[in-house]
């Protein structure tokens, strides 16, 4: 038993209170500390003169008051929850910490709401899927003047879709079962719509042949197109998409306008220059406006050049053949078990994901509850000792 754990016994000691073997243990260690002994001898002294002293009467009222403290007590024990909540929040019954912890419970509160609002979507950005545009647009000629003419003002809020500038893209991978009269029937499907094939590939791997056809077709057909290439075999992908460049076309078409205004004024500065040095300054202008308008005009003719003629990229694969007289197909049968172990694999780090950021959601909301929970039971205790 250590010195201060023996102190702490000597006045049980003495009343006779301690167990057995606890007097046991301090009464070997007083045999061995003469510090606890000399405490021991002085506790002795003292409470000899206690008992020696004659009792003395408690003095009139004392009683009285003790009883009124007691029942002020209990009736503010059973005071409402309402009178007991506005106690806790009292202003004056708190302290500089508590104050400190309240505001630390707002801005937790704060975040948790805003990372429930972000994490109230699984999986992050939200897919947005543009409906299908039917298209009219002009070829766009030569020059500035007939660029702003070919070009029509963009479609506001209000305005007809057909004023959009959208370029449209189509990539699918489809399996037939004769690769060489799927190419034909692509480039029957090109012509037919009043386009062209812009380019293609060709493999043989492993005995089976496939290739890559990109079709180059009008606008307006586009949809006609996608389902007639569908048509060819049996569709394993398919990706349709499409890039709205009305408000690039805007803006090509006004710096267009602007440089040609320019080169106007610089034209005529250049009729009414006398000096040499002007006319070279102005000429190395009007060279550098023209440049520009050059570089636009061609932005502007190859937007409108895919926007007037959609793109379909078929990807084309023959089927492989099966081996006869085989009971069995093992490679089937592995890439079928293998398919289904990756899709299970798939789903449960996709439920582990969702429940990670599911808890790490609620987490800071559980520390808010349980800091206001310990903050109102704090309160509640210091209404109860209120007088």
């Amino acid at each position: 038993m250590t010195h201060e754990e023996a102190r702490a016994r000597l006045s049980a000691l003495l009343d006779g209170a301690l167990p057995d073997r606890e007097a046991v243990q301090v009464e070997a260690h007083l045999e061995g500390c003469s510090s606890c002994r000399e405490e021991l001898a002085q506790l002795r002294t003292t409470v000899t003169l206690l008992q020696e002293v004659e009792p003395m009467k408690a003095p009139e009222g004392f009683s009285a008051e003790v009883r009124r403290r007691i029942e002020r007590l209990a009736q503010a024990t059973q005071h409402s929850p309402w009178t007991r909540l506005r106690a806790a929040l009292s202003w004056r019954s708190w302290s500089w910490r508590t104050v400190t912890a309240a505001a630390a419970v707002v801005m937790v509160g704060v975040f948790a709401v805003n990372l429930l609002r972000e994490a109230g979507v699984p999986g992050g950005a939200t897919r947005v899927r543009m409906p299908e545009l039917a298209l009219d647009v002009s070829k766009v000629g030569e020059g500035a003047r007939t660029l702003a003419q070919a070009v029509p003002p963009s479609a506001g809020p209000g305005e007809p879709v057909s004023m959009r500038r959208v370029i449209r893209t189509g990539q699918m991978a489809i399996e037939v079962e004769r690769f060489d009269a799927a190419a034909s029937r692509l480039f029957a499907i090109a012509e037919g719509a009043g386009g062209f094939v812009a380019d293609s590939s060709f493999s043989d791997e492993d005995g089976v042949p496939r290739g890559t056809f990109v079709l180059r077709v009008p606008a307006a057909r586009f949809s006609e197109v996608v389902a007639q290439v569908e048509k060819l075999g049996t569709v394993k992908r398919r990706q349709i998409s499409g890039q709205d460049v009305t408000e690039e076309f805007i803006d090509l078409e006004a710096r267009v306008r602007n440089l040609a205004r320019q080169e106007a004024r610089l034209l005529a500065l250049m009729d009414r220059a006398t000096k040499i040095p002007d006319l070279l300054a102005i000429e190395g202008e009007v060279a550098r406006v023209r440049g520009e308008i050059e570089r636009l005009t061609g932005r502007l003719r190859f937007l409108a050049n895919k926007v007037d003629l959609a793109t379909v990229q078929a990807e084309v694969s023959q089927k492989p053949k099966k081996s006869e007289g085989a009971l069995w197909d093992f490679k089937q049968t592995l890439e079928r078990v293998r398919t289904a172990f990756l899709n299970t694999v798939r789903q449960m780090l996709g439920a582990a994901e969702s429940l990670v950021a599911l808890a790490a959601a609620l987490l800071p909301v559980a520390l808010l509850g349980a800091l206001a929970w310990w903050l109102l039971r704090r309160g509640f205790r210091r209404a109860d000792r209120i007088p």
